[in-house]
């Protein structure tokens, strides 16, 4: 049995993974000289049953190769099979927040390969969606982020890479009104407030970048959250574009919480939630921590993402975002 079995979703990247597998990537592996096995997808969820499949089967390494969307679904596919398995991933998407977020290299395809043949297997934690039965290893959310996300996903076919996202953030917001959200932590008294969107952070980001929950970490067992409460549209814009930084998080109508179990409901309207950008239906749900849940090929000697970010925000002469 081989060692390594690669996923390949031939769409990802605005189509770029189709051309770049076999004229790029592919020879760069095999010149490596690594034995593995690979499919590419050709339906939504592929991903999943793929490496549910090959995990059973007995390979040990199942690698994403694409974006967020073939990386969420080929965690929850380890995830799910009936043996252990090592999530890895060559990240050629528009955004690529779940590799990041482990230490995985980012718009490095060199130092990606790398990491996948010579790097080692680290665990960490991942949120669970009950309801949707659905892991994720960024952020889940409700509200205007949703809305934006699905969007997106309806446009992304016509319009690639980050500039979809932003164009989704300018046409949400022009009909967007502000949910009624019940959130209940760890079984304590609910909290009932009209807010813009709420953000569950298993890692700190999502969008390509937006660093919704720049406290959260991978390796703590709890989630960081962020909510917004009632903003004008002017406010919600200006805020989208502090996200990318943390800075989001001092202003007077964001609120954040900590914990390991979040029960979300929307007390009048029907509210779309998403996690890692996927859209997985209207609230209720309960979002749930599973630490140390999943182990992920990561770079040897591994950095944490949050080194990695603090040490982009000095460069920049931001200060790092605590709460």
């Amino acid at each position: 049995m081989k060692k390594y079995f690669m996923i390949i979703n031939p769409t990802a990247g605005g189509g770029r993974v189709k051309k770049q597998w076999p004229e790029i990537i592919k020879p760069l592996i095999d010149e490596i000289g690594i034995d593995y096995d690979f499919e590419f997808t050709s339906y939504p969820h592929h991903a999943i049953d793929i490496a549910k499949q090959r995990v059973s089967e007995g390979y040990e390494i199942i690698c994403a190769i694409g974006g967020d969307g073939t990386a969420n679904e080929v965690l929850n596919g380890v995830l799910k099979a009936d043996k252990k398995g090592i999530f890895a991933a060559i990240p050629l998407g528009s955004g690529d927040d779940i590799p990041t977020v482990f230490g995985i290299p980012e718009k490095d395809l060199n130092a990606a390969i790398q990491c996948l043949v010579n790097g080692s297997n680290l665990s960490f934690d991942v949120g669970y969606c009950v309801n949707a039965d659905r892991y994720f290893a960024g952020a889940a959310s409700m509200g205007f982020d949703a809305e934006v996300a699905n969007r997106a996903n309806r446009s992304g076919k016509k319009r690639k890479g980050a500039k979809n996202y932003q164009i989704a953030v300018f046409e949400t917001i022009l009909k967007f009104r502000p949910y009624d959200l019940k959130i209940t932590i760890d079984d304590q008294d609910p909290i009932q407030a009209r807010r813009m969107l709420l953000a569950i952070g298993n890692g700190t980001r999502y969008g390509g970048g937006m660093h919704i929950c720049p406290a959260a970490s991978v390796q703590d067992g709890i989630f960081h959250t962020t909510a917004l409460k009632k903003v004008s549209r002017f406010t919600l814009l200006r805020l989208f574009r502090l996200i990318y930084d943390g800075e989001h998080v001092y202003h007077s109508k964001v609120e954040t919480f900590q914990g390991t179990k979040f029960f979300v409901e929307s007390v009048a309207n029907k509210c779309l939630y998403q996690a890692d950008g996927e859209i997985l239906g209207f609230l209720p749900e309960t979002f749930i921590t599973k630490p140390r849940g999943i182990t992920v090929r990561v770079p040897d000697p591994w950095i944490s993402y949050s080194k990695i970010w603090e040490k982009r925000l000095q460069l920049k002469g931001k200060k790092i975002p605590i709460y």
